[in-house]
């Protein structure tokens, strides 16, 4: 037998974009390059802090009732539950209409919907180009909260913002023209 394959690990620090595109004509399943670059898109992924959720799953392990003459019993996948969690991202009460430091405010308006679009493996600043691939999240933005991320005299103001996961990803789609 031939020695285990042992695969080269993907990077993550610095090496990740996030992409909020509202619904419209984006495809999750073949994620257009001009709709992620169009004006209505918005790169949050340094507007989101580092405590901000990701997306995460959990799911039950569900067993059959146990019959009389049963000495084992055994699980199987049951329900899945999917969620995004708490973004939190930088925010300037200050700050004047279509300001950097109110965009992402200004974008999430409780109620909005469209995907969360996470591109991985790439260094953060390099531009979204076809054929890369990304992982798309469709989203429902919850109320908003003004808060302060940090600690003492590092701390900044910033928004904290549910975002519900509101049907199924689309893993790793290669980006179309």
């Amino acid at each position: 037998m031939a020695a285990p394959t042992r695969p080269t690990g993907t990077k993550a620090y610095l090496r990740k974009k996030i992409i909020f595109v509202p619904t419209g004509t984006y495809d999750p399943d073949s994620p257009s390059l001009a709709i992620l670059n169009a004006a209505t898109a918005l790169d949050v992924t340094k507007m989101f802090y580092q405590s901000s959720a990701s997306p995460s799953q959990s799911t039950n392990m569900a067993r059959a009732p146990k019959r009389v003459g049963d000495g084992e019993s055994y699980e199987f996948v049951g329900e899945t539950q999917a969620t995004l969690g708490e973004m939190r991202y930088s925010f300037n009460q200050q700050g004047v209409a279509l300001d950097a430091t109110v965009k992402a405010f200004e974008k999430f308006v409780p109620g909005t919907t469209g995907f969360l679009v996470f591109r991985n493996g790439i260094d953060r600043d390099t531009d979204l180009a076809t054929g890369q691939f990304v992982t798309s999240y469709p989203c429902e933005c919850g109320p908003q909260l003004e808060v302060d991320e940090g600690d003492a005299e590092g701390a900044e103001t910033a928004i904290a913002q549910s975002f519900a996961q509101t049907g199924p990803k689309s893993i790793k789609k290669a980006i179309v023209t």
